[in-house]
């Protein structure tokens, strides 16, 4: 039941995002807080803090439920919220750039390697591919160049009707 949050570390938090709904825990304590402040006056954030998880802790199964079914209730408005605003984000965003020959050919490739070296870490076969393209004879690169050279065409149109519809042609 708990959720945890889920960010790429060193990636900013859009302020246009829906925000993230709270946690059964969170809300209890924000019903629980004020009474527990009350009847602890020089209790510190953190002697507070011990004291509602120590209040959620013994909490019966019936009233826990209860915040549990809240808290997916709230989840579920959140993720309608979400869902459009993904839409919204993506569709403001444009087309994807497409991929260049290179990563065509690991595409192809990278399959057989991890079959051939079925413990090689993710970075060792990049390492692999890399060479392997490194030293790919000319004759074998012409079907990725062309290919990467068809889907840049496809991506320079689609790019160019995208800014005319947002009007920045």
């Amino acid at each position: 039941m708990p959720r945890q949050a889920v960010r790429k570390k060193g990636s900013k938090k859009d302020p246009n995002a829906p925000k993230r709904p709270p946690t059964a825990f969170f809300l209890f304590s924000k019903d629980h807080r004020a009474v527990i402040k009350s009847n602890n006056p020089g209790a510190g954030v953190t002697d507070v803090a011990k004291l509602l998880g120590a209040a959620w802790q013994n909490l019966s199964d019936r009233e826990r439920k209860r915040y549990y079914g809240i808290a997916d209730k709230e989840k579920a408005k959140y993720d309608k919220v979400k869902a459009k605003y993904l839409a919204a984000k993506k569709a403001a965003a444009g087309p994807k750039r497409p991929p260049t020959a290179f990563f065509l050919y690991a595409k192809d490739r990278r399959p057989a390697i991890k079959k051939a070296e079925p413990d090689a870490s993710v970075t060792d076969v990049a390492k692999i591919l890399g060479e392997e393209w490194r030293n790919l004879a000319a004759r074998n690169r012409v079907k990725y160049d062309q290919e990467a050279a068809k889907l840049k065409a496809k991506y320079d149109v689609a790019k160019q009707r995208f800014l005319a519809k947002k009007g920045q042609l």
